[in-house]
Formats: structure tokens, C-alpha cells, sequence
């Protein structure tokens, strides 16, 4: 039996989608920030870069807790709070005068704050929502994310406006005018509430309750899964690499230090925000291609992905000064399509291996190995300039941990999990 012609799973889509788009934008609007502030309140780059590090430690480190909140609280409950949490730890971040000021503010609040409105309730969501059009739902929630590199050219100018901290605050009174009546009034953690079934279909009330009693899973159909269990399981560790080396080492090495990079090679601020803001656009594109992860597989995906982002990493090796401006094109193409492409993919396979009503904690804990590398990839961005005068060698460490990623998924083999008959 066929449901409404607009699935409502799709209207949760579209509140995820703008929710990536100004949440993670507010985090990656940091790089923007950062030259400000290292300006203005004399730190090296290292510890100035700490700043986001706190940010992503605190992220990860709530995310198996954030699991088991949503779980027990729902969804909407739990981002109405996170929307409110993340919109003041912004606006306190515009108060600060000392490092540890900005790890309690946007580490702590900002941190986890957005931890309870984004990927993990969303993954939880979306693994609730749909079945046969995962990938695609996935890929349309990140281009959210291709929407958070719009904020680049926002904050530039309201840094050149009213400084790095009326950037702040503005971002932080958006976000709660925006997110909070959006989140606490559209998502739904249950398809049951709406008497629908995954994927849009209407359901006799009996089958839903067949569906709580176990899930598929890896070697077969196994109860739900729990943390536990799941650390169990090889499959499980290399996801875990996987999302640590992708989204955390690799895209955070890049993400917190590709604004500054190009500034000391001479290139301006507002010209170098505005041509990263291109790392969006081909986000976008990347994120639409994605959706053939559902036909040809989440590796086969990821792999072509890695091939694109490469070029994307190496080609900042090749700017050596403004007349390198073309470069810095061919970077933000290439990263953005690369990350447009594989960051859905991952997050499918997450759901594809792992499913159950207890597996909160399991995305949680998986999202945790990414904020480790999310934490550690700025500070070690920052070290290695501080070490030796350049980004250069920062930018071989990026690369190195792409293609970690790309082995570790093969390993995890999601591919196998997806051949598996739904229960």
C-alpha cells in the first residue's frame, strides 16, 4: 500500500539538509576566523588552532552518550536542546580573551550542542526513515554540508565588518532563530508516528512491531545491535578508522589551515574565502553524484572519491605564491567533490552495517573516532607549521590518511551487509 505523495521522511530531509548547512558551517567558518585571531590575540597557530581541536574532541566524545539520548528522549527533544546549547556557546565564543575561554564556549557548548542536532540523531533518523533509498537520502542531508562552505564569504565579511567576534555572535543568534522551531516542530524519530512504513509505504500496525524484534546485520539476521557487541566485530574498528582517517585527520588538516595557507602565500583574504566557497558548489555536485553508491557499492564509491580528493590535497602543494592562484581552483573543485561524493557514502555504511533500536551508542562511538582525528588534524596542522615554516609536509599527512580511509572501508566491507535480505 502506497502513503502520501510526498513522503514525510523527505520534509526531515530537508530540516537535516539546513541544519549541516548552518551548523557545520558555523564550525568551518573557524578557518575564517582563525587568521583574525591569530591577529589579534598574538598566539601561534598551534594553540590557536585548539580552539576547533576542543571543538572536535568535545563532539566526539558526547557522541556515543548523544546515541543513547536519542534513543532514550527521541530526536526531537534531544535537538531542541542541542539547538539552544550550540546557539550560546557561539555567542559566549565572542566574549573570550584566553584559550581555555574558547575551549569551554565553542569546545564544550558549541561542541556538544551540535553533536545533538547533527550527523548522529540524523544517521539514527535516516536508518529509521529509509531502507532502499538510504544512499540517496544521505546524500541529499549532506548537502547541507555543501551549504556550510556558503558561510565562508559570510563570515569573511562580517570579520571585515564588525571583527571576528560580531561574527560570532551573529552566527550564534541565527542559529537559534533558525534551528530550534524547525527541529522541534518537523523530525520525527518514528515512522510509526506518521503510520508509514521505511521508504514511504503505509504498514499494518502488526508488521511494525515485527520489525523491533531483530535486524540484519553482519554474517546474517542477529539481534539489534549494542556497543558491546559490536566491538566484537572487525568490521566495527575499521569503520572506526575509516571515518577517524576521512573525516577527521584528513579533512580537518586541511579544513582549519587551507584559509591560512593561502593568505601567507599572498593571495587576499576575502578573494581566498570566496574561492574555497567553491568547495561547496562541488560539494554539491559531489553529494548528487553519491546517491550511485546505492547501485555500484559504498567502496567502489569512497575509492573513486579518494582519486578526485588527492588531487585535490596535492594540488595546495603546487601554490608557492599569488601566481599559483590557479592551484587554489583545482583544490577547491577537487576536495569538495571528493567530500561530496564520499562523506554520504560513509555515512550509508555505518547504517548498512550496524542497525537495531539500541545502535545509538554504536553510531555514537563511531563518530567519536571521527572528532579524535577531527581534534588532533588542526593541532597537528598547526605543529607542523610551527615546526617548519610551511604547510607542505601538513598537506603529505592529509593524503596519507585519505587513502587509510579508503583501505579501512574496503575492510569494513559494508557491501556485504547491504546483499542481505531486509527483515
Amino acid at each position: 500500500m502506497r502513503g502520501p505523495k510526498l513522503f514525510y521522511g523527505w520534509w526531515i530531509v530537508a530540516v537535516g539538509t539546513l541544519t549541516y548547512a548552518l551548523g557545520y558551517g558555523a564550525r568551518y567558518g573557524f578557518a575564517v576566523i582563525f587568521p583574525a585571531m591569530v591577529e589579534e590575540m598574538g598566539w601561534p597557530r598551534d594553540v590557536t588552532a585548539t580552539v576547533l581541536s576542543s571543538h572536535m574532541i568535545v563532539y566526539g566524545a558526547v557522541a556515543p552518550a548523544v546515541g543513547g539520548v536519542v534513543d532514550r528522549i527521541g530526536p526531537r527533544k534531544a535537538m531542541g536542546i542541542g539547538s539552544l546549547v550550540l546557539s550560546l556557546g557561539l555567542w559566549l565564543s565572542s566574549r573570550g580573551s584566553e584559550p581555555w575561554h574558547f575551549w569551554i564556549s565553542f569546545g564544550v557548548l558549541f561542541g556538544s550542542g551540535l553533536c545533538l542536532v547533527g550527523a548522529v540523531p540524523f544517521a539514527i533518523v535516516v536508518r529509521e526513515w529509509f531502507e532502499r533509498r538510504r544512499g540517496l537520502a544521505f546524500s541529499l542531508l549532506y548537502l547541507g554540508s555543501a551549504g556550510s562552505y556558503a558561510w565562508y564569504p559570510v563570515v569573511a565579511w562580517g570579520v571585515e565588518r564588525w571583527g571576528w567576534r560580531g561574527a560570532f555572535s551573529l552566527e550564534g543568534i541565527i542559529l537559534a532563530m533558525v534551528l530550534f522551531p524547525l527541529l522541534t516542530l518537523v523530525v520525527r524519530g518514528r515512522k510509526e508516528e506518521r503510520g508509514l512504513e521505511t521508504d514511504g509505504s503505509l504498514r499494518p500496525q502488526r508488521e511494525a512491531m515485527e520489525d523491533e524484534k531483530e535486524a540484519p546485520g553482519l554474517g546474517g539476521t542477529v539481534p539489534g545491535w549494542t556497543l558491546l557487541r559490536a566491538m566484537r566485530a572487525k568490521e566495527f574498528w575499521f569503520t572506526c578508522l575509516a571515518t577517524f582517517s576521512l573525516w577527521g585527520m584528513m579533512q580537518h588538516i586541511v579544513m582549519a589551515h587551507n584559509v591560512a595557507f593561502a593568505v601567507d602565500q599572498g593571495i587576499p583574504k576575502m578573494r581566498v574565502s570566496a574561492i574555497l566557497s567553491l568547495v561547496g558548489v562541488a560539494y554539491l555536485a559531489g553529494a548528487l553524484i553519491s546517491p550511485i553508491s546505492d547501485k555500484v557499492g559504498r567502496e567502489k564509491t569512497i575509492s573513486f572519491a579518494a582519486i578526485w580528493g588527492s588531487v585535490g590535497v596535492g594540488s595546495l602543494l603546487l601554490v608557492n605564491g599569488p601566481h599559483d592562484e590557479g592551484f587554489l581552483y583545482l583544490h577547491a573543485l577537487s576536495f569538495g567533490l571528493a567530500n561530496g561524493m564520499a562523506s554520504p557514502a560513509i555515512a550509508a555504511s555505518v547504517t548498512d552495517l550496524f542497525r537495531g533500536p539500541k545502535v545509538g551508542p554504536v553510531i555514537g562511538f563511531i563518530w567519536l573516532c571521527f572528532a579524535l582525528g577531527g581534534c588532533i588534524g588542526p593541532w597537528l596542522g598547526g605543529w607542523i607549521f610551527e615546526a617548519t615554516g610551511n604547510y607542505k609536509w601538513a598537506f603529505w599527512v592529509a593524503l596519507f590518511w585519505y587513502w587509510v580511509a579508503c583501505i579501512a572501508i574496503w575492510i569494513a566491507a559494508p557491501r556485504k551487509a547491504r546483499e542481505l535480505p531486509s527483515v
